[in-house]
């Protein structure tokens, strides 16, 4: 008896084995020829048809980077039965030749796994580059109204002790003045100086001179710190001026025999390895201060906001320690990941450390 229902049991599942989608691409590659920098966005559709036996679906379109975006058949697609890709790229700002990949992960039994090769597609084309435009010419590249800035924003790294100066161009290319009706600095924000007084006139440049006071800013690392205007522009009104900075702490007051913290983490490379999409990591890492001053955490931040993170306090005694508990969550993410997690301390010889979380989220 136990015979004749394994026979039979075989006899049904045989069927199973065969019956499967399976996805053909018409074509693989998609040209766009040459296509004109400010014509807009393109599309290019590409079909397929499922040759197999059972229902196929798209679980995954992925495109090869940002400039790429797909729209998709969502729904099941019978056997012998067409879908669609279309994939969409944006031009602009991306003259010259261009290949781009997108890659399709289906409920076929080879397809559906992120470790396995995906169905991969390409578009490719050359987009010829746009004229320069007047604000280009004059070099006034930044913003979309009818007074441009050089540049809205600026990169640099200053000591907490420090300032840092620099200088915003505007230009009215309009043939009426353009007026600030206000202007809001950060409190750390101080103006020097001015070309201008309420309003820049007609086809005319204006600068403001501006200081970055980072003994007044208050927090250690990177920081993103904005000015805004409000100005008589009729298309773009409202302007941002940003200062990206980092602050690092000045030890130059040191002595060479000054006591110091020294700061210790339990382990600095963590390793989840797979994780199933929807499962969360948690490990703790023991911060210890081997020195003999205060070890004061300064800042304390993730580049992915998949990882977070809890430290019960910032101010570690002499010989003692204290647990950051972190946790990844693998709901927001998918494939290879490598994150971390910098750790901004007083302590002169690893003043910015970090902990390297890394592993892979399969579906």
């Amino acid at each position: 008896m136990k015979k004749i229902s394994t026979i039979i049991l075989f006899c049904l599942w045989i069927p199973l084995l065969y019956c499967q989608p399976k996805l053909e691409f018409e074509k693989k590659y998609y040209d766009f020829g040459e296509i004109k920098e400010e014509g807009g966005k393109v599309t290019g559709r590409f079909t397929f048809t499922n040759t197999g036996d059972s229902n196929l679906i798209l679980t995954t379109v992925r495109p090869g980077c940002g400039c790429t975006a797909a729209d998709y058949t969502k729904t099941p697609i019978a056997p012998q039965e067409k879908g669609y890709i279309d994939v969409i790229f944006d031009p602009y700002n991306r003259p010259g030749g261009f290949t781009k990949n997108i890659r399709i992960y289906t409920n076929e039994p080879i397809f559906n796994n992120p470790q396995n090769p995906p169905h991969l597609i390409y578009i490719k084309g050359f987009v010829l580059k746009r004229p320069p435009t007047i604000y280009e010419l004059a070099g006034y590249t930044s913003g979309y109204g009818v007074m441009r800035m050089k540049r809205n924003s600026c990169r640099f790294t200053v000591k907490n002790n420090e300032t840092y100066i620099d200088t915003i161009h505007f230009k009215n290319f309009d043939t009426k003045s353009v007026e600030f009706t206000s202007i809001r600095y950060p409190a750390f924000v101080e103006e020097l100086s001015r070309s201008f007084d309420t309003k820049i006139e007609a086809d005319k440049e204006g600068y403001i001179v501006v200081q970055y006071n980072a003994n007044q800013r208050n927090r250690w690392g990177k920081c993103s710190d904005p000015i805004s205007f409000t100005t008589t522009d009729s298309i773009e009104p409202n302007k941002v001026f940003v200062f990206n900075a980092e602050i690092r702490e000045d030890f130059s007051y040191l002595k060479p025999d000054s006591p110091l913290p020294i700061m210790q983490l339990s382990a600095a490379d963590i390793s989840f390895e797979k994780l199933k999409k929807g499962e969360k990591f948690e490990y703790t890492v023991i911060i210890s201060n081997t020195g003999e001053e205060d070890l004061i955490i300064r800042d304390i931040s993730a580049n992915l906001n998949a990882i977070k993170f809890t430290l019960p306090k910032n101010v570690i005694r002499p010989k003692q320690s204290t647990n950051l508990h972190i946790v990844f969550d693998s709901n927001l993410r998918i494939g290879k990941q490598n994150g971390y997690i910098e750790i901004i301390c007083n302590d002169p010889n690893q003043a910015n450390s970090y902990i390297r979380l890394f592993g892979e989220v399969i579906q």
